[in-house]
């Protein structure tokens, strides 16, 4: 018996001495839990304190706390407990502003809720509630916008004229810099400045079981947005905002290109997404090149499109080994969308250089996406065409079937696309496809089930038609097509070569 008294007496002051010298609540240095009362120097104190010691973990009680910009430090874990709430403070004058990153650009930006550089080892955590208090910055951004559009700063690299309510980008909730093993986890956060999750030329980084939410009509207000960041992944996370769910990110045209370091190794699933202008972005910020992504087990519910890929003539940069599987899609306008024109398109054939970019090695599969306007869209460059795509086991039920444009080494496998308006495949300037087992859901009489303008060397096996299919193959201004094993009823195929 006094051996079981004399373990328990050692157990209990191991764990007394870490409650002690382990954990730093925020009240303890002063923070008020009234919501009004502004608490930024108490908890930044504790912060502090914590780091002094060597790390541990600080404390946020339940109740709500009214703060201002905090500045992590190495080897801390901040969790904020259920039933409590950081409310970030929408005092604009009293924002300090740091050195940042903004759209791809390196700059100068207001201070986000949770900041931090050079960091290791920091960890956001708990099951209570971010609050940006966003309305405010909303609105200073959309007097911004306006005042720089009088004044003929379209771009984005200019900064804000004199008078701008804001003087700098908008902070984000949590802003992270050059920064390895990070954890942010359980974690509701709502109305954020601009984008909420930031990390930035971070590496090791855990993204996992988060609600986010924004209302749509805010601007910029992104979810998760890894920027030039290797080794993410983002787990089990619910997303609905104003902008994107997911963009990953590498840098801006010329700025991006001379930071040149890539995301890589990302990895999402288990995801929900709703109503953001994308559900998983890439770009068009991707002048550093993206690489090494794969998506799995995600539902997209509303989203504007699903998968999306963008890029312009300027970037520069590769995206490439991008891999996404088992997807369920409802009522999204555009489930697949790849766009190397965003912007402003013309199709003449430019030289490539450093500002060409670049998408290949591209896999799609097991996508179930229902009630679309687009099923899939995809547009390369003329001098850079989207190279290596593939798409297998998947269905489409939308208004519009495939368009795609500009590609090479493009391979469609069992997919059926079962669309109201138009062609179901529509393919032009590509060069060595594969279309193998593709099935019409629906019949289009007056319209050819596949048309083809300027392909060359396309191989047709194993589709079938229905009886109703007036025309399986328009093939215009194309060669090197050969077809096996097609069950093709009474439908016909038409070649014909036509004025440019």
């Amino acid at each position: 018996m006094k051996h079981i008294r004399f373990f328990l007496f050692i157990v209990i002051s191991i764990f007394s001495g870490y409650s002690q010298n382990g954990l730093f609540n925020i009240m303890d240095y002063g923070a008020i839990n009234d919501g009004v009362t502004l608490c930024s120097a108490s908890i930044q104190k504790t912060i502090d304190e914590c780091a002094k010691k060597g790390g541990g973990k600080v404390i946020v009680p339940p109740g709500k706390y009214l703060t201002g910009p905090l500045f992590l430090k190495s080897n801390i874990t901040f969790e904020v407990y259920s039933g409590a709430e950081l409310i970030f403070s929408d005092d604009i004058e009293n924002c300090p502003i740091i050195d940042g990153k903004w759209e791809g650009l390196e700059r100068k930006v207001y201070a986000s809720l949770f900041t931090g550089h050079d960091l290791d080892n920091v960890s956001i955590i708990g099951r209570g509630k971010i609050n940006g208090q966003g309305e405010k910055w909303w609105k200073a951004y959309y007097r911004t916008k306006a005042l720089r559009k009088k004044m003929g700063l379209n771009e984005r690299e200019p900064n804000n004229p004199k008078g701008s309510p804001l003087k700098v980008p908008r902070p984000r909730l949590v802003n992270l810099y050059n920064c390895t093993n990070v954890l942010i986890s359980e974690l509701t956060f709502i109305d954020s400045p601009a984008w909420t999750i930031h990390p930035v030329y971070c590496e090791n980084v855990i993204i996992e079981k988060l609600s986010i939410i924004q209302p749509y009509e805010s601007p910029n207000t992104d979810g998760i947005n890894p920027e030039s960041c290797s080794n993410v992944k983002i787990i089990g996370c619910y997303v609905d905002v104003g902008d994107d769910c997911i963009a990953i990110k590498s840098g801006y045209n010329e700025d991006g290109r001379r930071v040149g370091i890539p995301s890589e190794n990302i990895v999402i699933s288990n995801c929900t997404f709703a109503n953001g202008r994308s559900a998983i972005g890439i770009g068009s910020e991707m002048s550093g090149g993206v690489k090494n992504v794969t998506i799995s087990n995600c539902v997209f519910n509303g989203t504007l499109r699903g998968l999306r890929i963008k890029t312009n003539r300027d970037r520069g940069g590769t995206v490439e080994n991008y891999n996404a599987s088992n997807i369920v899609m409802s009522n999204i306008k555009t489930p697949i969308s790849i766009d190397m024109y965003y912007g402003t398109k013309d199709e003449t054939v430019f030289p490539v250089t450093e500002k060409t970019p670049h998408f290949k090695d591209i896999y799609i599969s097991n996508i179930y996406a229902n009630d679309c306007v687009n099923s899939l869209e995809i547009t390369g460059l003329p001098e850079a065409p989207v190279d290596n795509f593939s798409i297998i086991n998947s269905s489409f039920k939308s208004t519009n079937g495939f368009n795609v444009d500009f590609v090479k080494n493009l391979s469609i496998n069992n997919v059926t696309v079962d669309c109201n308006n138009g062609i179901p495949l529509s393919i032009s300037n590509a060069e060595t496809v594969s279309i193998n087992d593709f099935r019409l859901g629906n019949i289009v009489k007056e319209q050819p089930m596949v048309r083809f303008n300027k392909v060359k060397d396309a191989f047709i096996t194993n589709c079938k038609v229905s009886k109703d299919t007036h025309v399986f193959l328009n093939a215009i201004n194309s060669e090197g097509i050969e077809m096996q094993n097609n069950w093709l009823g009474s439908s016909k195929i038409i070649k014909e070569q036509a004025d440019d």
